[in-house]
């Protein structure tokens, strides 16, 4: 992978990281506070949805540290070494991190009494959203995970062929 490549790609995602650290610090808060502004009865669920949320974004910013380590690997040419699983398991704990907060907030919203203050399609596209959520996340570390045994596989048949060579 060319070195002009590795240096853009790994800045698009500091601009994620320093991006999510904006919302989990300013927009979430923010939002959160105008919600209840404007229907008051929110205010009982505003810690539980806040949090959920800053915590989902603290589980892509570690996706995008370990896609930055996993890059500057690429860059370097030693994606095929050991050291680059590592890489992959942040990946795969932080993609199941999010999977458990997406779960965590599908039961919630199933079991609190939230209130609406329309016909209660908020709240019913939360639910769902946070359902469909939970099952992309898993699926999305299932695929790391196949991914990461993949590159065990790799990085074993590389080390066999340069004892060989």
């Amino acid at each position: 992978m060319s070195r002009a490549s590795v240096i853009f790609l790994q800045a698009l995602l500091a601009i994620a990281f320093l991006g999510g650290l904006f919302a989990q610090v300013v927009v979430i808060p923010t939002t959160a506070a105008d919600e209840v502004a404007l229907f008051p009865p929110y205010e009982s669920v505003r810690v539980p949805f806040v949090t959920s949320a800053i915590v989902f974004v603290a589980c892509l910013q570690l996706l995008a540290v370990a896609l930055g380590g996993m890059l500057h690997r690429a860059g370097k040419d030693t994606v095929f070494e050991s050291g680059a699983l590592r890489w992959t398991n942040i990946a795969i704990a932080a993609v199941a991190a999010g999977a458990v907060v997406l779960a965590w907030l599908f039961v919630y919203v199933t079991f609190a009494d939230i209130p609406s203050p329309a016909d209660g399609m908020d709240t019913l596209g939360l639910w769902l959203g946070s359902a469909v959520g939970t099952v992309a996340a898993v699926g999305v570390a299932l695929l790391l995970v196949v991914g990461r045994h993949w590159l065990r596989r790799a990085i074993g048949q590389r080390e066999e062929l340069e004892q060989v060579v």
